[in-house]
């Protein structure tokens, strides 16, 4: 049976996600604060294109850091 080579580090697994969806996910259109939020979205649906159907309005950010 071949071994298999993965992370098995919680903390890192996390890392590497959120990594992984800044690298392919396109967050040019949000200010900072939207896209984090926009990229903890994209981790709980599991789907980076996901971000093209998000619209925020003024107060969401804040909003959206409260609810977290």
């Amino acid at each position: 049976m071949a071994a298999y080579d993965y992370i098995h580090d919680g903390t890192a697994i996390y890392e590497r996600s959120f990594a992984i969806i800044r690298a392919e996910a396109d967050l040019s259109r949000f200010s900072e604060a939207e896209a984090d939020v926009a990229i903890r979205m994209i981790h709980a649906c599991g789907q980076v294109e996901a971000s093209s159907h998000f619209v925020f309005s003024k107060d969401f950010v804040a909003a959206a850091r409260t609810a977290l």
